[in-house]
């Protein structure tokens, strides 16, 4: 065989290498990005109020990336809206009003009004983190800080600033705005029991499983605060 002809050969073996070497990429990255599209449609029938995010990865590489960063950043804004939502239930602050607590830290209430104080605080700052989590640029920086190809950029991008994972983030801040003015009432209304029984101190004893005072007319104030601060009033 002349030294042409081997030449020739070499050359198309080469050529059939290249683009079936371009086949597998195209086919691999074909795969990869329906395997994307598949977890992110799951991800879109999970209820942002009451499941998680951290699934298990199915893609690979820069695929992966965008998929991890997805979940994260839903399974964080998830986590952090559950913990506001769950406020109300929460048993420190429902029984805050209790039997129990007015015996523990009464007459002057120093805990319970330092617990009360802080629980606000950290309440109202983790609200103002979901509102900033939902707003556009932030949702954006995510995926910036993982990687800096434009591609994998906008898939990222594609998805989370879609109208499903916008109508998730909007529905739920409605709702968290709702519990935020119930948990700030709650909050506000306790503090106003407890200090008029600190100011009170000397009027009132916890008795027979009761908070008894001197006067009537102390009771009604009391009682008033009470419908207050469970917004029966």
């Amino acid at each position: 065989m002349s030294s042409k002809r081997k030449m020739f050969f070499i050359f198309c073996f080469c050529v059939l290498n290249i683009f079936l070497l371009i086949g597998f990429l195209v086919v691999r990255d074909a795969t990869l990005l329906n395997t994307l599209k598949k977890e992110e449609k799951e991800l879109l029938k999970l209820n942002i109020t009451s499941d998680h995010y951290q699934r298990k990865i199915q893609s690979r590489g820069g695929y992966a990336v965008v998929e991890k960063t997805i979940k994260k950043y839903l399974d964080d804004y998830a986590s952090l809206l559950q913990d506001c939502l769950s406020t109300m239930d929460d048993d420190s602050l429902t029984k805050i009003l209790s039997y129990d607590n007015y015996a523990k830290d009464g007459p002057e209430f120093k805990e319970s009004l330092k617990f009360l104080d802080n629980k606000k605080k950290e309440f109202n700052d983790n609200v103002e983190k979901i509102f900033s989590m939902g707003k556009e640029s932030n949702v954006r920086g995510a995926i910036n800080k993982e990687i800096n190809d434009s591609y994998y950029i906008d898939l990222y991008n594609e998805y989370m600033l879609s109208d499903g994972i916008k109508n998730k983030f909007t529905e739920s801040e409605q709702l968290l705005a709702s519990v935020q003015v119930k948990v700030n009432r709650a909050i506000d209304g306790s503090n106003e029991v407890l200090k008029f029984l600190v100011a009170n101190k000397d009027t009132w004893k916890v008795e027979d499983g009761e908070i008894k005072f001197l006067t009537q007319d102390l009771y009604n104030q009391y009682m008033g605060y009470i419908a207050k601060a469970t917004g029966a009033a």
